[in-house]
């Protein structure tokens, strides 16, 4: 059997978590109408089960039985929309020539690669987010405090900030010497 012209038939797991649970339900749905759309595959039959809450998230799960068609986009659709787990179904062997074995890996890594790429990209936006959000709060309380709203009370009020997070920001603009603590609260240094 000729690997990029034979058609696999592969049962998929989808899982998607979230909140809330209507969220979770459409997203699972508009996500199979995605996988739907792709011409290198066909959904022959397709099974949703309803959200169910897991650790005050919602859990949809949906089998899928699809023909794909061969090898390179089986690995394409795995890695495309990243199933729990696949269970190939037919054919019931797979027989790889080197030439095409050797393109199922380059094209494989290949696919890896844009996914490193991608995860390392939102690594350093996320890093770049957390130290502009940091400069942001700190430079909040700064503000607060310059309009004499010196309590922790207040400045969490004034920010949406719960009380353990906000006295961090305190105990790193204290050890950087940039304000002071006070019997009624926080001053500028």
């Amino acid at each position: 059997m000729e690997t990029e012209k034979a058609h696999i038939r592969v049962r998929a797991i989808l899982d998607i978590v979230g909140k809330p649970k209507e969220f979770v339900e459409k997203k699972l749905k508009e996500y199979i109408d995605h996988i739907k759309e792709d011409v290198n595959l066909m959904v022959m039959d397709e099974k949703i089960s309803p959200a169910i809450e897991q650790d005050n998230y919602f859990s949809a799960i949906a089998e899928l039985e699809v023909v794909i068609k061969g090898v390179q986009n089986l690995v394409g659709f795995c890695i495309d929309y990243m199933p729990a787990s696949i269970d190939i179904i037919k054919p019931d062997t797979i027989t790889f020539a080197q030439r095409d074995f050797t393109g199922f890996v380059n094209d494989m890594l290949g696919k890896l690669h844009n996914v490193d790429m991608a995860a390392k990209q939102s690594g350093s936006e996320n890093e770049l987010l957390k130290k502009n959000m940091t400069s942001v709060i700190r430079n909040n309380i700064l503000v607060l405090l310059k309009f004499k709203i010196n309590t922790i009370d207040g400045m969490c009020k004034a920010t949406g900030i719960p009380e353990d997070e906000l006295k961090r920001f305190l105990e790193l603009l204290k050890k950087e010497g940039r304000i002071v603590e006070k019997e009624e609260g926080y001053d500028l240094a």
